[in-house]
């Protein structure tokens, strides 16, 4: 009997372990190997950097966040006429970000990684390029951020979350204008446009509607007050506190 019961008790607590075990993944062929410096276009990289779909809808939302933000081609956003071009680039062509936004918990994954972000961790001493690199995380994440499929799936708390969040860091972008330029920080007030106009459209009645919507789908602020918007969207996130 004791030999039976010790036996149901291993068995239980190996499920367990198995149960708790995560699926791990990586990008088979990464930037500045000899595979990857042999590829003759973007579809190729593209094509190299699918998740297999056996493990896709394996891996937790959590992971599935860091994988999708450490994807090794992100888009070159000033080669596109709008962030949303650039986004829409990404997404039609990687099954990862296309899985994510089917999670109804991947704004809350997003969030936390997003406010984990730190303008400190910047080192002068880089080289160039792992300066660029470090900057254009930034745009990469707020464009991802930016997205109504994200922001529907935070619940209230989370959306005035990240409208803080997004304040926080355009705050810092511009006491740090030799790093981030005006495109860095159009893309920070897209997503404080984006979170008012899917929240209460009301509140930015005194812009132009059909300038507005443009902003608004393109991630491009023609015509549009930004100042205005920011002091909007600053009252939004702390009135009431």
């Amino acid at each position: 009997m004791k030999a039976k019961l010790l036996f149901s008790i291993s068995i239980f607590l190996s499920f367990v372990v198995y149960a708790q075990e995560k699926p791990v993944w990586d990008y088979p062929v990464k930037p500045g190997t000899e595979e990857w410096n042999q590829f003759e276009s973007v579809d190729e990289m593209y094509q190299a950097c699918q998740i297999p779909d056996n493990v896709l809808k394996q891996l937790d939302t959590e992971s599935l966040v860091d994988i999708c933000l450490g994807f090794p081609a992100p888009p070159l956003f000033p080669l596109f006429n709008t962030p949303q071009q650039a986004f829409l680039m990404y997404y039609y062509n990687f099954n990862g970000i296309q899985e994510l936004f089917n999670r109804k918990d991947a704004g809350r994954y997003l969030l936390k990684k997003y406010v984990m972000m730190s303008l400190s961790d910047f080192n002068p001493l880089w080289e160039l390029h792992e300066q660029g690199r470090f900057i254009s995380r930034y745009k990469f994440i707020e464009a991802i951020m930016s997205q109504s499929q994200v922001i529907s799936s935070l619940d209230a708390k989370g959306r005035k979350e990240l409208l803080k969040e997004a304040i926080h860091k355009l705050d810092e972008k511009i006491s740090k204008d030799d790093l981030f330029g005006g495109y860095s920080i159009e893309i920070n007030l897209w997503v404080m446009g984006k979170i008012l106009y899917n929240e209460n459209r009301s509140l930015l009645q005194e812009f132009d509607q059909k300038n507005l919507q443009t902003a608004m789908e393109s991630g491009m602020f023609v015509d549009i007050d930004v100042d205005i918007l920011y002091q909007l969207s600053k009252k939004y996130a702390y009135e009431n506190e």
